[in-house]
């Protein structure tokens, strides 16, 4: 999706939806109880004294304290992890970094990329007046194309910022390194291309467009690419639209299979399939021939092999939007946008992990909102890109997280 799409129509629609209903039992708010204690004052009465012990306003509205005291209380609200609140650092206070997904070459080196800077314009975590605002239209004078990509180190400062690249990025939707490049250079999808740079971020190495692909290959005349994922024979598989294209590993273009439909080795789009309407998620195990491609519109995972073969589908993921297998490709994890949960899959049979599924709607911290992304670090520490709530966050595992819920490492 680009900035000036950056809400899907079904999420809107769940938005407004949920503002409604709760729109409907009151306007609790962080001023609310002040209110309605000074009521009296418009009659020239003073206002009337709250009793010992009484709040003048909904504390609970802005909670972001979920553990349990000796034992006792506390909520799940992330799962088996614990949120690491405050990071990352702002750069300017009050305004946040938009990050869709995430690179984690080490717990001290995290590279982000998403759709610039936002004010941040969350006064409340709970409560109808916080769900009432979930998806309002961020103001132009509120948002600025800048930060697109930067790197954070371990505490969640920013250490760098490659602005100089931002004349590339039609959008972005997803940064990897590839790890069958002895150099590990840094892919980033557009949009509309894949643009390869060294794994420092000072040299563009070059950028795959529409002009690499014959007219007959491309969707519509145009090169719709989200996600993409590497082979272990350096093939490269780019996803987006109705379309998976493939490209060698000196990006030379190969092959390409797809269609818009609902049958086997078809892809469901909105509208015609640009930028956010259609395929939303890629994953590839060359050990076991199989490349898992998320069909987020036909609510459904479906497997291939890396020829392009239809092998599998699993049903009914409601909003599903990336993808991750376990280091050994034991395990699938996939990460839903609409009900803002990660569900764990067995990868061979797509039987659903009992237990395994974890995630709490929302923007109070260890929430999610618009969950866009997610990947882990070699300590275990786990980063999700939310692109409605445009931010990443940070989680450490609990100790007492239940153990069958931890992401743990992925395969890359």
């Amino acid at each position: 999706m680009s900035e000036r799409r950056w809400q899907s129509p079904v999420s809107v629609t769940l938005a407004l939806g949920v503002g409604l209903a709760l729109g409907a039992l009151g306007t609790w708010s962080l001023g609310a109880a002040r209110a309605a204690a000074a009521a009296g004052l418009g009659q020239g009465q003073a206002p009337a004294a709250l009793p010992q012990g009484a709040l003048a306003s909904n504390t609970n509205v802005i909670s972001s304290a979920y553990e349990p005291v000796d034992g006792k209380g506390g909520e799940e609200v992330s799962g088996p992890y614990q949120v690491v609140k405050g990071w990352p650092q702002p750069v300017v206070e009050g305004w946040t970094i938009n990050a869709e997904t995430m690179y984690a070459e080490s717990p001290d080196r995290i590279i982000a990329v998403g759709r610039g800077t936002r004010k941040s314009p969350w006064t409340t975590f709970w409560g109808p007046a916080a769900f009432r605002n979930l998806g309002r239209p961020v103001p132009p004078a509120e948002q600025k194309q800048q930060r697109m990509i930067v790197v954070y180190n371990r505490q969640g400062k920013v250490v760098e910022s490659w602005d100089q690249w931002s004349p590339l990025l039609v959008d972005v939707q997803l940064v990897q390194e590839n790890p069958y490049d002895p150099e590990h250079h840094i892919w980033i999808a557009t949009d509309e291309s894949l643009v390869e740079l060294t794994r420092d971020g000072k040299t563009h190495v070059k950028t795959i467009d529409v002009k690499d692909i014959p007219p007959a290959e491309t969707q519509n005349g145009n090169f719709v690419v989200e996600f993409f994922a590497f082979a272990s024979n350096g093939d490269l598989w780019a996803a987006g639209g109705h379309r998976m294209v493939r490209f060698s590993k000196d990006g030379k273009f190969v092959s390409a299979f797809g269609k818009a439909g609902t049958g086997p080795g078809e892809f469901g789009i909105v509208g015609e399939g640009l930028h956010g309407n259609g395929i939303h998620g890629v994953a590839i195990d060359s050990n076991r021939n199989r490349m898992y491609v998320v069909d987020r519109v036909n609510s459904r995972v479906d497997i291939f092999d890396l020829s392009g073969r239809f092998l599998d589908q699993w049903p009914n993921i409601v909003g599903a939007y990336g993808i991750r297998l376990t280091a050994d490709g034991r395990y699938a994890w996939v990460n839903d946008g609409y009900t803002q949960k990660v569900m764990k899959y067995d990868a061979l049979t797509g039987k659903l992990v009992p237990g395994s599924t974890w995630g709490t709607m929302g923007i109070a911290p260890g929430a999610i909102w618009g969950f866009h992304f997610f990947t882990t670090d070699s300590e275990g520490n786990l980063y999700v890109g939310e692109d409605m709530a445009y931010r990443i966050q940070k989680f450490v595992p609990r100790k007492d997280g239940n153990p069958v819920q931890i992401i743990g490492a992925l395969m890359q």
